[in-house]
């Protein structure tokens, strides 16, 4: 019975050390800047991008993980894992986030919110 004890311990202290790997893994990727980019989805070339308010601007987005964009019959949505749309061409969105290392295109991380 003590080897059963002895094995069932070393099993659960394995599982507890991988567990804990993956949470400091996750945890060491680093926080979402805190820029924010608000304005109006636009079309272009067949990609949903922002274009900025107040400066019109259209700027690309790498839209955060679990979000998409899908064609519903001609009209570009940005989509949400789960969630059926969150917003459509002509729609003003808030993404947080920050710009990319060579200030092409924005790197979404926090919450889309449609509307400003």
């Amino acid at each position: 019975m003590p080897r059963l004890t002895i094995a069932a311990a070393a099993i659960v202290a394995v599982v507890a050390i991988g567990s804990a790997g993956i949470v400091l893994g996750s945890a060491s990727l680093g926080g979402c800047p805190t820029a924010q980019v608000q304005g109006m989805l636009v079309n272009i070339d067949g990609t949903l991008r922002v274009q900025a308010v107040p400066s019109r601007q259209v700027m690309p987005v790498a839209w955060p993980i679990g979000y998409g964009v899908r064609d519903d019959q001609g009209v570009l949505v940005l989509t949400r894992f789960l969630v059926v749309d969150i917003a459509r061409e002509g729609d003003t969105v808030s993404v947080g986030g920050g710009m990319s290392a060579d200030d092409s295109t924005f790197q979404g991380c926090g919450p889309v919110r449609n509307g400003l």
